[in-house]
């Protein structure tokens, strides 16, 4: 346990000593716009499932009539 203590704070004194203040406002920057569409995704994604949601069950009797029309098909084939 003591080893993995030490590799680990070894690690991360290493990492902290030799960022640079524009390496740290680059990495910074980068969390800030990735969060951003994170969230905005997140918000399109609900919007979107919403939206179809409405309209499912439409599209779901759609599909069963295709589906019930292959089957008729093969079933004629036989």
């Amino acid at each position: 346990m003591d080893t993995k203590i030490s590799f680990f704070a070894g690690y991360i004194f290493t990492a902290a000593s030799t960022i640079t203040i524009v390496g740290f406002l680059n990495a910074a920057a980068i969390g800030l716009i990735g969060g951003f569409f994170g969230l905005l995704g997140k918000e399109v994604y609900y919007y979107v499932k919403t939206e179809t949601k409405d309209k499912l069950p439409s599209i779901g009797k759609w599909i069963a009539s295709k589906v019930e029309w292959v089957k008729s098909k093969f079933n004629d084939r036989s």
